[in-house]
């Protein structure tokens, strides 16, 4: 998670970068693009290929925006799961793996939000290549202009409402069973999602964060599977 708010603030500074050089490209005689220093060290005008890096780190095509908008969907049902955990484990350490994936799946829909919001409910908005995504609150509520729903059927490792009624109905020995069954087909959909994202998207930071969905969720499902066969 912590490599994740790294890469945002990165994002989010190299975009400033970019923003300011096209500002000055727009006025002759205006102050030059700055580029951060290391720690201790003044700000120094931005060279031509720091500023495409800049241009080039900030990014994004459909696949990155559709990614991010079903991962939030994703694991907005995996804390859902985990919501069941503590009035009906039997296994301790299940209970802290549970534990371990809210901690994490939490703040990283608060990231996903926030990159959404940088990246494409503001002005890339406009961009042609973004008119069939609507605003965030639209989305939530399938509904409004071009804006196009998504289909939680079509998301990879996503429980059925039947489903989850099975899991809230479940205890003890049971509940974990299911849960590690529920949870490792949803961390397995989850992976694929990652690796498609990696293929087709260009944003550095939704390609920093599918790599580390793949890395600690294929550790989670290792996990569940140790329990269970232990």
């Amino acid at each position: 998670m912590g490599r994740w708010l790294v890469a945002a603030g990165t994002a989010v500074l190299l975009a400033g970068v970019a923003g300011c050089a096209q500002s000055e490209s727009d006025s002759a005689g205006g102050p030059p693009v700055l580029a951060p220093g290391a720690p201790g060290e003044s700000a120094s005008p931005a060279t031509e290929d720091q500023l495409a890096s800049a241009t080039a780190s900030v990014q994004h095509n459909e696949a990155d925006v559709e990614y991010v908008l079903k991962m939030i969907e994703h694991h907005g049902q995996a804390l859902e799961m985990t919501d069941l955990v503590p009035d009906r484990v039997e296994d301790g350490d299940l209970e802290l793996i549970a534990d371990r994936i809210a901690a994490a799946q939490g703040p990283e829909i608060d990231v996903m939000e926030s990159w959404l919001e940088t990246n494409v409910y503001g002005p890339a908005r406009e961009n042609p290549a973004h008119q069939n995504y609507c605003g965030l609150q639209e989305q939530e509520s399938h509904h409004g202009g071009d804006c196009v729903p998504i289909d939680h059927e079509d998301m990879p490792g996503m429980a059925t409402e039947e489903q989850l009624a099975e899991l809230e109905a479940a205890e003890g020995a049971e509940f974990d069973e299911l849960f590690v069954e529920l949870m490792t087909t949803h961390h397995e959909g989850a992976v694929s999602m990652a690796e498609e994202v990696l293929s087709d998207g260009e944003n550095v930071l939704v390609s920093q964060m599918a790599t580390d969905v793949v890395a600690e969720q294929r550790t989670e499902i290792e996990r569940m599977r140790r329990i269970m066969e232990g």
